[in-house]
């Protein structure tokens, strides 16, 4: 009874707010599944935008583990212009029409429409078709999930067999106590300041060019790696913003419903934090694969 009150608020918070959207055009976005093929058939780099980075692109902001700058902004509007051939720009897929979302999250980025879309729509092209953003939000904001193997099925096919170069914030730690890498050939890490990772941005980016030559990078370093993998596509690195797609995993295994902390991680997304100390067993692998650190 309590969530059917719920949805009723929902849809009629929907109805009676819009107007508020009358002049957001919506979007034409791939579906989760057309952007790992996209990614894979031609080999292209994908440079996320979520609430975080839409905020840092309309002005100088701060969101939870990044502050904004207008260095910071300047290069998100220059990404979101992208006209490489081997890089896609990812949206959230709440700004198409059609999605299968639950009413929390349709909800929660509605409300983000009303309050800031018309400031989003000139930085966007309605005849332009783009990535979804979901890549790495595959599991929790889905209403239905019968479709979730296979998605992580098709996106296990992105690195199979290749040489990883993962690019993440130091507590981050993809992959560590699961499986979603195991079928690549090898994986090595760059280890990143777990907040504020702009700050540091040259000497990151040149350590990923350092090492990456052979290898398919991964970036998981939130605004920073929408920048990065467009900066590394314009080299010819084929360079993928993977975001939350390790947490997500791990929700999908325990079949949570929502977002919970992860022992060994830092979720940023949850008050409560369990230890971030490794697994002992998952340690030796783990810090085997670290090939540089760098700090603030």
């Amino acid at each position: 009874m309590q969530n059917l009150r719920k949805k009723y608020h929902f849809w009629r918070f929907y109805f009676t707010t819009r107007n508020l959207r009358k002049n957001f055009p919506f979007y034409k976005i791939k579906s989760i599944e057309e952007t790992i093929e996209d990614a894979i058939v031609n080999r292209k780099s994908i440079s996320r935008f979520g609430d975080g980075e839409f905020r840092l692109l309309l002005e100088n902001s701060n969101i939870g583990f990044q502050s904004g700058s207008s260095e910071m902004t300047a290069r998100l509007r220059e990404v979101i212009h992208s006209k490489l051939e081997n890089h896609m720009v990812a949206l959230p897929e709440t700004f198409s029409v059609k999605n299968n979302l639950n009413w929390r999250v349709k909800y929660w980025w509605l409300n983000f429409i009303n309050n800031i879309g018309v400031q989003v729509v000139p930085f966007l092209n309605s005849d332009k078709t783009y990535g979804n953003a979901f890549i790495t939000r595959f599991y929790l904001d889905y209403e239905k999930k019968e479709k979730i193997p296979r998605i992580i099925k098709n996106l296990k096919k992105i690195w199979d067999n290749q040489n990883i170069l993962i690019v993440e914030g130091k507590y981050s730690r993809l992959g560590v106590g699961n499986d979603l890498f195991e079928n690549s050939k090898s994986i090595k890490r760059i280890l990143c300041p777990e907040k504020n990772a702009f700050y540091s941005y040259e000497s990151i980016l040149q350590e990923a060019k350092k090492h990456g030559g052979d290898k398919l990078i991964l970036i998981a370093l939130g605004p920073t790696a929408t920048i990065m993998a467009y900066d590394l596509a314009k080299e010819n690195f084929w360079a993928l913003d993977i975001g939350h797609i390790d947490l997500e995993y791990m929700w999908y295994l325990k079949g949570e419903r929502e977002k919970t902390p992860v022992e060994g991680r830092l979720v940023n997304e949850t008050e409560k934090q369990l230890s971030l100390e490794i697994p002992q067993e998952f340690r030796k692998n783990y810090e085997d694969s670290i090939l540089a650190e760098i700090k603030c």
